[in-house]
């Protein structure tokens, strides 16, 4: 199966992540080719739903949530829309993700302190259709989130 990518897509795509308000002139000058082309890129890959997002990164730490934590949820059946909609409404829950295995979601929740993530914990399990919950506290982060690696690693495969 063939790619739909061009090496000039990865290159476009890293300068995008790595330098995200640098801007399309800047990205044509760097990579030495028309500011058309690098439109023309970015264009393509919006619309391969590659490029979803140009809004700014935040670290809730830095507001004050100095807590994070994924919580593991336990689903009544029949109840997932149910439950991201009461999840939906509880501003720390800041990911919900539907996963395989012992549970059914795996959110990732911010709080201030323990108490404030206690407070979180309870809100979540009282949402309608949570049947249990377990939670996996963060001690520090190690690696923050990130995807320039994988775009250079997949700019290198192009190139082979």
């Amino acid at each position: 199966m063939s790619s739909p990518f061009e090496p000039l897509d990865m290159a476009v795509l890293r300068l995008i992540a790595e330098e995200p308000r640098a801007g399309v002139r800047e990205y044509a000058r760097r990579l030495g080719v028309a500011r058309a082309t690098v439109q023309s890129r970015v264009d393509k890959l919006q619309r391969l739903g590659v490029l979803i997002s140009w809004r700014p990164q935040f670290d809730p730490a830095a507001m004050g949530y100095q807590g994070l934590a994924y919580v593991r949820l336990n689903l009544a059946q029949g109840k997932l829309d149910r439950a991201l909609d009461g999840l939906s409404r509880i501003p720390e829950v800041i990911e919900a993700n539907a996963v395989a295995g012992d549970a059914d979601l795996l959110c990732r929740v911010v709080a201030k302190d323990n108490a404030g993530l206690e407070e979180v914990l309870q809100q979540i399990i009282a949402v309608d259709g949570v049947e249990r919950i377990s939670t996996e506290v963060v001690l520090s982060r190690r690696i923050m989130p990130r995807i320039s690696l994988l775009i250079r690693k997949l700019h290198d495969e192009l190139g082979r």
